[in-house]
């Protein structure tokens, strides 16, 4: 069983929140994007053929989860020296985290604009998102940078929170081996449309739960921020259901109803134009403030959800589990 005693977590997570991963070491989540796309290669049959692929990638898919689970439970158990495991730990709590990475692309986009560099920052927004950014005015590039942001508070920091709260390490890995697989072949378009069908799936049931708590505590801390709390509870209701993923729709409608504004409109993917579903009340216009305030809002409820994970463990300890 997974040792409870999760202090490595709190760690892990502030110093990734001040100092984001180390960048002259590998990032495990590269190293994940390199065998999956060595195993694509390997398992994927024919583009396009579908009932093929479906299994073949279905395969792919729980062996790389599985595996990745396995590996990282293995290294958590044989390590005998306390403080070595907690290192380990929160080494690998860094790396699965990402909440200060998120939170400081997220401003460089917005500092680029006030310096008077709407290509750079159009370039860097590009590198948080698959849309086409070069056709963007400043509004769009705005709307798009708080639209990923609180899309990826959910992806980049309260799903992995959850499943280190809920398994430690090994669980938190495989969470992001089964996200990356996501990213990169979870699509519907010709090439991967029945070989990630499962990837997709896969990920979205794990997302399920950690969205709405998503969700959940952005209203809290909307509330203790003085932000419209009670209009981010309504847009979550009323709007929550309109994005085509069956989740990120929660943590975006509440997001939006916090700062009163709305997301959707025409977007640009791969060179095709989409009209996405309008999700907020849309009471304003997205102005260049409301990226440090949905930063703001984001580091709040990270925070509040962090302590919320701890209580649960000191319950959990204090009166189920003996460690």
């Amino acid at each position: 069983m997974i040792d409870y005693n999760a202090k490595f977590i709190a760690v892990g997570f502030f110093y990734e929140l001040l100092f984001q991963y180390p960048a002259f070491l590998p990032h495990p989540v590269a190293l994940m994007g390199k065998a999956i796309s060595l195993s694509e290669r390997l398992f994927m049959v024919k583009k396009g053929k579908s009932v093929v692929n479906v299994f073949t990638g279905s395969l792919m898919a729980i062996l790389l989860i599985g595996l990745t689970f396995s590996a990282f439970y293995f290294f958590d158990r044989l390590i005998s020296e306390r403080w070595l495991l907690f290192i380990f730990r929160a080494f690998f709590t860094i790396s699965c985290v990402a909440a200060g990475s998120l939170f400081f692309e997220c401003m460089k986009v917005i500092k680029l604009i006030e310096a008077g560099h709407p290509e750079l920052a159009k370039r860097q927004l590009g590198m948080l998102v698959t849309r086409d950014t070069t056709v963007m005015d400043e509004k769009k590039v705005i709307e798009t940078t708080l639209e990923t942001l609180s899309e990826n508070l959910c992806d980049g920091v309260i799903a992995p929170l959850f499943y280190l709260f809920l398994g430690g390490v090994p669980l938190a890995m495989a969470f992001k081996m089964s996200s990356t697989l996501d990213s990169m072949i979870g699509y519907k378009n010709e090439q991967y449309q029945y070989f990630g069908k499962f990837s997709a799936r896969i990920d979205d049931v794990l997302n399920f739960l950690p969205a709405r708590l998503t969700a959940l505590f952005l209203i809290i801390a909307a509330y203790f921020l003085n932000f419209d709390a009670k209009n981010a509870f309504q847009s979550w209701l009323k709007d929550k259901d309109k994005s085509e993923s069956p989740n990120s729709g929660n943590p975006e409608a509440a997001f939006a109803g916090a700062l009163g504004i709305r997301f959707g409109g025409e977007v640009s993917y791969f060179g095709k134009v989409y009209n996405k579903p309008y999700i907020g009340p849309g009471k304003r216009e997205v102005t260049r403030n409301d990226v440090k305030s949905g930063i703001k809002l984001c580091y709040v409820t990270s925070l509040l959800f962090l302590i919320f994970g701890f209580a649960i463990e000191y319950l959990v300890r204090r009166f189920f589990i003996y460690v």
